[in-house]
């Protein structure tokens, strides 16, 4: 891995760690949730009301075959009216309850996806700091040969005359070029 590399994964993680993650809480987050819970409100409203119709249903079924057996024809078949509307009214709530759950099937299926993508989004970030901390790591207890041995070579003094013989010897090549 060259230098440029590392220093790059060096500031891309560095600048990374300092973002805060995705456990806060966003307005989109707190609308579908908010979304969520309305609609399972209305499921339950919605199951609740077809439970009530049942009931008067079943209610009016019985009463209306009570009315038969008493030989009350005009009973009976008020008895039957309402129950045939209460069956149609039964009817359109368990289809409205239905539409409702599936929304909300959705709905919730989304939001997990949505959450998996989020985790492995994390997983990939993680990935990628672990990588650059590691080669941060490897960079720290590594140094090129060449790298090393500049360090740890001697420094020379160079002393005036020595300079000036450099200069004189320069010069010397110089004249010469220019013949």
């Amino acid at each position: 891995m060259d230098l440029l590399k590392k220093i790059e994964l060096l500031i891309s993680s560095t600048t990374r760690s300092k973002l805060p993650r995705r456990e806060r809480r966003s307005m989109l987050d707190e609308q579908e949730e908010q979304l969520l819970a309305e609609i399972r409100e209305a499921v339950a409203r919605v199951q609740t009301q077809e439970r009530v119709l049942a009931e008067r249903l079943k209610t009016e079924r019985t009463q209306a075959q009570d009315a038969a057996a008493r030989g009350e024809l005009d009973d009976q078949r008020t008895h039957e009216r309402r129950a045939t509307e209460l069956a149609r009214q039964l009817e359109q709530e368990s289809i409205q309850a239905i539409n409702l759950e599936e929304k909300l099937a959705e709905l919730e299926e989304k939001l997990a996806l949505a959450k998996e993508a989020v985790e492995k989004e994390a997983q990939k970030v993680a990935a990628r700091e672990a990588e650059a901390d590691q080669t941060i790591a490897q960079a720290g207890s590594k140094t090129d040969a060449r790298t090393e041995a500049i360090l740890n070579a001697p420094k020379a003094d160079v002393s005036p005359d020595e300079r000036t013989d450099k200069n004189t010897d320069l010069e010397t090549r110089k004249s010469r070029l220019s013949d």
